[in-house]
């Protein structure tokens, strides 16, 4: 007897991937889904435009209200290393005395 096999996980997607894929679909259902002699796009051109589009809508939402607010949030929260002064923690130490 074998074992029963696991199913594998599926890889995390990247999320601009996942956006850029799902407005190639939407285009393309649009675009070649109409039936007539009107010349349709090359699909290989209709795919950069999504990703055009993505990184429209990725760049919209970054200069969202909501979305500065958090990115504010999140650099008052981070430690900046370059401002750090450690060097007292580096500083000469007596030996201890025997």
């Amino acid at each position: 007897m074998s074992a029963p096999e696991k199913p594998v996980a599926a890889a995390a997607k990247d999320p601009y991937y996942d956006l850029a894929e799902r407005i190639y679909i939407g285009l393309s259902a649009r675009v070649y889904s109409v039936f007539g002699e009107q010349k349709k796009p090359d699909p290989k051109a209709l795919a950069t435009f999504s990703f055009k589009l993505a990184d429209a809508f990725e760049e919209a939402f970054r200069e969202t209200p909501r979305e500065k607010a958090r990115i504010e949030a999140l650099n008052k929260a981070s430690v900046k290393m370059d401002q750090v002064d450690l060097s007292s923690m580096f500083a000469a130490t007596t030996p201890p005395k025997k």
